[in-house]
């Protein structure tokens, strides 16, 4: 890590036995970032609770109804790739806000879509720029003292599904209050409020010798042919995003359709992803204490066994609750170990395409598993859904299990994430 200090006093990398106000300061920072972040991830959650009322409003039925989900995104991910490798040329601070401005101009105008088509357009372009947590990630853990890497991913990661499920579950509510138009409005009012946060405390650092636009998309593809390891891992958490996206992109329908719950009842089922997420902010700790391989091992696991018991008992709904809850926490925890370790085997001034390799994997994959899960749906209900996500579970824990044989996970526990190595 380069000890550069950045425009506020922080320094890009603080040593351990730094005083507690430092140390202080950095946890109110990050608290910032994460509720920065958490909005701009839920961003693309907020189709889903409203899928059915926009649906019946523009008589929009069978698979069609869908495609707002698999716009949102696919906008991320391309955003991903667009725009959040733009955090080897710019600063965080200016580029946050700009995205978050332009985010909310699109939901706004998605309240007035005059069609859907209008609708799914402006939730692509919603998508796209709502990729503010990705790029306060990598900033993030650039900045973090090496004591607190673990812990600053775990909150940030954390608070991704923290938000989408806070959004998710308040969002069904709302829009049967105010119809899902005033659902998003309200979004927007939320997000608006985060500007002047994001001006006070994300990341002002500019890279020092920031390469082209055009030279930083070509060059990803190179990055990532250059780490084994970056390649390995972003496989791992995709196929576990994969899963975890395609329960949840049908969950509405199924508590709708299978359980015969109202939409806005159906939106308390987010409530155990909400408990997925606190799970994993407060495990933070855990991860640097009993190493990658372990940790990956445990939530990996998790992935798998939640996949299970929906497969096994879709109808019970604590057990199809359980299960949601285990994904959730396992997909995000997993993350806190796969992301430092992938954007660590590369060097530092190319973390921006790293994350964006990682993310973009993630995502791309993503739209890819709501695209298979709606068709599944309507064949096979919930349980065919979920068999696709344990499909997605198994493969994941078998590539973790390669990517520890080759050593790409470390051997022993660490209190702190490794830093940048030359890939082999």
């Amino acid at each position: 890590m380069r000890n550069t200090p950045d425009h506020d006093g922080m320094q890009a990398s603080t040593p351990p036995s730094a005083p507690a106000s430092e140390a202080a300061r950095w946890g109110r920072r990050v608290a910032a970032m994460a509720v920065i972040a958490a909005t701009g991830v839920a961003v693309i959650y907020v189709p889903q609770p409203i899928q059915p009322l926009v649906a019946d409003e523009f008589g929009v039925v069978g698979v069609a109804a869908s495609a707002a989900t698999i716009a949102v995104q696919a906008g991320y991910a391309l955003g991903i790739v667009l725009l959040v490798s733009l955090g080897d040329r710019f600063s965080a601070r200016r580029q946050v806000t700009v995205q978050l401005g332009i985010t909310v101009a699109a939901l706004v105008l998605a309240a007035a879509s005059p069609s859907y088509a209008v609708f799914v357009a402006l939730c692509f372009v919603a998508g796209a720029t709502a990729t503010i947590g990705q790029l306060l990630v990598a900033a993030a853990l650039k900045l973090a003292p090496p004591a607190r890497r673990a812990r600053t991913a775990a909150t940030l990661l954390g608070s991704f599904i923290v938000g989408l499920f806070v959004v998710r579950t308040a969002l069904g509510g709302i829009a049967a209050a105010l119809g899902w138009r005033g659902a998003l409005v309200v979004i927007a009012l939320v997000v608006i409020a985060l500007v002047p946060v994001s001006l006070a405390t994300s990341p002002r650092e500019k890279p020092a010798a920031p390469p082209r636009y055009a030279t930083i998309l070509r060059t990803i593809p190179a990055v990532a042919a250059a780490s084994p390891t970056l390649r390995l891992l972003t496989a791992v958490h995709a196929l576990c995003f994969m899963a975890f996206i395609a329960l949840w992109s049908m969950a509405t329908l199924y508590a709708v359709d299978e359980l015969g719950a109202s939409v806005g009842l159906a939106a308390l089922l987010g409530l155990a992803g909400l408990v997925g997420g606190v799970l994993t902010i407060l495990g933070a700790p855990l991860h640097a204490r009993v190493g990658a391989p372990r940790s990956l091992a445990v939530c990996v696991g998790a992935v798998v066994i939640g996949t299970g018991l929906i497969v096994a008992a879709p109808s019970i709904l604590p057990l199809a609750a359980a299960g949601l809850l285990l994904v959730s926490a396992g997909m995000s925890s997993e993350q806190v170990s796969t992301q430092p370790l992938a954007l660590a085997s590369v060097d530092p001034a190319q973390n921006g395409r790293a994350n964006t390799v990682f993310m973009a994997a993630a995502f791309f994959g993503g739209s890819a598993a709501t695209a298979a899960a709606a068709p599944l749906y309507l064949v096979g209900g919930f349980r065919a859904v979920a068999t696709l996500a344990l499909i997605a579970a198994l493969t994941a824990a078998s590539l973790a299990v390669v990517a520890h044989r080759r050593g790409m996970l470390g051997s022993r526990p660490s209190r702190t994430v490794p830093g940048p190595r030359t890939a082999r």
